[in-house]
């Protein structure tokens, strides 16, 4: 499961989280960096689920 943020200490909590529901957390960086990658429209980690989806 994809995180990215630019506090610290959240992304630390979020990733806690992540892992306890028992998912690996992939930390994409800063939201300006990270948040581009799984933005729809336009980024790739989106557009990756929405063929994944309709695949299925």
């Amino acid at each position: 499961m994809f995180l990215s943020g630019d506090d610290a200490n959240a992304k630390a909590e979020v990733a806690r989280l992540i892992d306890r529901l028992g998912f690996f957390g992939i930390d994409l960086g800063s939201l300006a960096v990270g948040g581009r990658q799984y933005q729809f429209p336009g980024g790739a980690l989106a557009a990756l689920n929405l063929v994944a989806m309709g695949t299925t």
